[in-house]
């Protein structure tokens, strides 16, 4: 199990985006944003056990503070990838579906490109 929470082991991140790609193409095949909510979910409880796993160590644990600092940065990447894609199939979801938004989820996002 603790190999499988070590975010910053090179396998685990390819596997991770390559899931988190999955349910992006699975979520805009099906036009649901479900999956994304619970991938987003799955990644704060990651990011909330790497927080709580960092703060129990002691500061002679240098290689295992650095490899939690790397958990974490690789936990609040995949959950701004999961984020924005989230906002990108609840617009292509209110495009088709021809609800009326509020606001442009991503024009913040697209102007700054």
């Amino acid at each position: 199990m603790q190999v499988l929470l070590n975010t910053s082991s090179p396998v685990i991140i390819i596997a991770l985006t390559l899931l988190v790609a999955l349910i992006v193409l699975i979520s805009k095949k099906s036009e649901t944003g479900v999956l994304l909510i619970v991938s987003m979910v799955l990644i704060l409880c990651l990011l909330i056990y790497h927080s709580v796993y960092l703060d129990n160590l002691t500061p002679d644990q240098d290689v295992l503070i650095s490899q939690a600092y790397h958990c974490l940065a690789v936990d609040l990447v995949l959950l701004l990838i999961s984020f924005i894609s989230f906002l990108w199939i609840d617009d292509i979801i209110a495009k088709d579906k021809k609800l009326k938004s509020y606001d442009d989820s991503l024009s913040w996002f697209w102007d700054k490109i």
